[in-house]
């Protein structure tokens, strides 16, 4: 290369470090200063002379320090980061790539080339802080929150997730199906809004848990892009207390409806029945007509109705003593003995209670074992067994079960049971297990009705047990 070659060369070397954004600068071993280029000014603060001489590890963080002179003295073509101090007394990141050598008489340094990267880490940090903040908003969220394929399986979910689904682990949920935790009636309309890319908004779902537990949640589809894959963010709300609640109100105002009913039937209609019940009495010792004793037994079933809804109309005083359950319960099966051997219906008892008190009115809880003792033998036309039995438990509850051999119950039906005018027998009117529910409720119990279909129905009903002193433990009623 001839002379001008090499100047032109040198020249285009020296505007390129003098120019140049990238700051340069060689290094003895022990870190000091023995070139810097011109950048180091309006970058550092610091003219190149001033530099010269210096230690670069004095210039370093305290916290980097360590690690800066680890790599330095090693050796290794590296790439650090570390925090400079400039002028002003700022610090500043800078990237540097650490590349040693060999110079004259075998003197070991390395040369540095580095640039000011601090608007980069603080991006970096304040991505990385938003990344922790969103995580920490998705994770606490109180709705359910995951990512699922176009096909519909899952890439992630939060932890209220796992109440949801009822699971331990998110693994137990990533990689399957969501159609394995949606009840197959809706399953068709995941497939349709799936393939809609969820543009109709908000539907809503049976969740079926592992447990047996039903969840109605309310679903929402928002198309996304996760690892240059098109995935759907999912948001599930779990509306199960609400629709609990509306279930309430409904209740509730069905029995407004019904007290209000009742209240008119009192008056409107109790006095005109007593009326025509006589005359048809009346008209039967004349004519002993069979036409006459239907009217008579449906003016009676008429009367049984206007009583139920009475009480249901106008709450009844109370007046709570100590009952003894066990002594209630034999009375009421005796009541039973011999209707039970006209269905062909056997009645056993297991009474099991050493002391078998509860705070209650005797005629109101003896109505409601009637009304069940009843409803047990229709319920087996063709005859069966029907154990009664009554424990108290270790928290401190009396359960009396009536369990029976009968047709059963449906299970579609059974979310429905206790409702006004809602019944599964032919003629039933709903009331009478109503009325039993109010009561156990005023005693402050609690009623569970199991069923399998032909295979028979238990009755389960909670009481507080009561453990009176023993210079009062009689047994009223």
């Amino acid at each position: 290369m001839n002379k001008g070659n090499l100047l032109q060369e040198l020249e285009i070397y020296r505007s390129f470090l003098q120019y140049s954004d990238i700051l340069f600068s060689f290094h003895s071993v022990d870190g000091d200063f023995t070139y810097v280029s011109p950048t180091s000014y309006p970058l550092l603060g610091y003219k190149p002379e001033e530099l010269l001489n210096s230690c670069l590890y004095d210039f370093s963080h305290p916290g980097d320090r360590k690690k800066l002179k680890d790599i330095c003295f090693a050796q290794t073509y590296e790439r650090i980061k570390y925090r400079f101090c400039r002028k002003e007394g700022d610090y500043i990141w800078l990237e540097t790539t650490l590349i040693p050598y060999s110079g004259i008489d075998e003197q070991r340094g390395f040369s540095c080339i580095s640039r000011d990267v601090t608007n980069q880490i603080a991006t970096e940090a304040q991505l990385e802080e938003n990344k922790e903040m969103y995580r920490l908003l998705v994770e606490n969220f109180q709705d359910t929150v995951g990512i699922i394929t176009k096909s519909g399986h899952w890439i992630y979910i939060n932890d209220t997730a796992k109440k949801l689904f009822g699971v331990t682990r998110k693994e137990e949920v990533i990689g399957k199906s969501i159609f394995d935790f949606i009840y197959a009636a809706s399953h068709e309309e995941i497939e349709r809004q799936l393939a809609q890319n969820g543009i109709n908004g908000a539907f809503e779902l049976t969740v079926s848990r592992h447990d047996g537990l039903k969840k109605y949640v309310q679903v929402k589809l928002i198309p996304t892009i996760y690892k240059e894959r098109e995935t759907f963010q999912i948001l599930i709300r779990d509306l199960t207390n609400q629709k609990k609640a509306e279930e309430i109100m409904h209740r509730t105002e069905k029995l407004s409806v019904v007290g209000q009913l009742a209240a008119g039937i009192a008056h409107e209609i109790r006095n005109p029945l007593t009326a025509i019940k006589g005359f048809t009495q009346l008209l039967k010792k004349e004519d002993n007509n069979d036409y006459l004793e239907v009217m008579l037994s449906e003016l009676e079933r008429i009367e049984d109705i206007v009583s139920d809804l009475l009480i249901l109309a106008k709450p009844q005083p109370s007046k709570k003593e100590q009952v003894d359950i066990g002594l209630l319960l034999d009375e009421t099966v005796d009541l039973f003995r011999s209707e039970a051997i006209l269905h062909n219906v056997e009645i056993f008892s297991e009474i099991e209670l050493t002391t078998p008190f509860i705070k209650g009115e005797s005629n109101k809880l003896k109505q409601v074992f009637i009304n069940l003792l009843k409803n047990a033998i229709e319920a087996m036309p063709d005859g069966g067994k029907i154990t009664v039995s009554a424990i108290r438990t270790n928290n401190e509850q009396i359960v009396v079960k009536i369990m029976d051999e009968g047709i059963g119950i449906p299970e579609e039906r059974m979310p429905n049971l206790g409702e006004p005018f809602y019944s599964t027998k032919e003629k039933g009117t709903g009331l009478g297990l109503m009325i039993c529910n109010r009561i156990i409720k005023n005693h402050g119990g609690t009623m569970n009705i199991e069923s399998e279909i032909n295979k028979g129905t238990t009755i389960s009903v909670f009481f507080p047990a009561f453990s009176p002193p023993e210079n009062m433990k009689k047994s009223p009623g």
